[in-house]
């Protein structure tokens, strides 16, 4: 393995962690936090004003993504988009706790930050969900296939679902304020644990040797 492989592999392994600790980061960082409002954990995106975690960590997940380069252009780009998102999500906050009516980085409108927020952050998840089912599985490795598969459809079924819920909420069906948070917490678990195991700090991976006697196996089996 030289010098260019190892850089990437560690790349994918520290935006893959950055991932999955920001839900538990954001929240534990919230706990020692005096005087919040209730509803302060009812969404990640919320936890912006009570601690500075969503901002230093999803921003340095853009600043990775941004800077990921890929031998396929198409990957390249897609990582690209999303890091924009990412940094989207950063510098337009969604709807505050504390009723402020100007957020963010340019002291915009806080509800037309918050239609801002919202887009980046479904094309965000969009755009994860389509590089780690579509193109993470260009690879050969069958058993990570299945894993980054699993991975991506599970965040597209629980984006549907996540959708349908709000469209329910139109309509007056109640619905307990903190799916938002299990929904976004769950959506970077599954990107994050993708990310790492493309990284190959998660290793499933089957060894050649191991791969082509089972293909042997099942030859022999079809010969019977």
């Amino acid at each position: 393995m030289n010098e260019r492989q190892r850089s990437s592999l560690l790349h994918r392994n520290v935006l893959g962690a950055l991932g999955m600790l920001l839900p538990f980061i954001s929240i534990f960082g919230g706990l020692f936090v005096r005087n919040k409002p209730a509803s302060w954990w009812y969404s990640i995106s919320v936890t912006y004003y009570i601690t500075p975690a969503l901002a230093i960590i999803l921003g340095a997940c853009a600043i990775f993504l941004l800077c990921y380069r890929s031998y396929k252009t198409i990957d390249t780009v897609i990582n690209v988009i999303s890091g924009i998102l990412a940094m989207g999500v950063v510098i337009f906050p969604c709807n505050n706790p504390y009723g402020y009516e100007y957020v963010g980085f340019f002291q915009i409108p806080v509800f037309v930050s918050n239609i801002i927020h919202s887009c980046c952050a479904m094309l965000l998840f969009a755009f994860l969900a389509y590089n780690i089912g579509w193109l993470f599985t260009l690879g050969q490795n069958k058993l990570n296939n299945k894993i980054y598969r699993f991975c991506s459809y599970s965040m597209i079924c629980v984006m549907g679902v996540f959708v349908i819920i709000l469209v329910l909420g139109v309509f007056g069906v109640k619905y307990p304020k903190w799916i938002v948070m299990v929904v976004e917490a769950v959506l970077l678990l599954l990107f994050g644990f993708a990310w790492l195991v493309k990284g190959r700090l998660f290793k499933f991976s089957r060894s050649e040797n191991q791969e082509k006697k089972e293909e042997q196996k099942k030859r022999d089996t079809s010969l019977d």
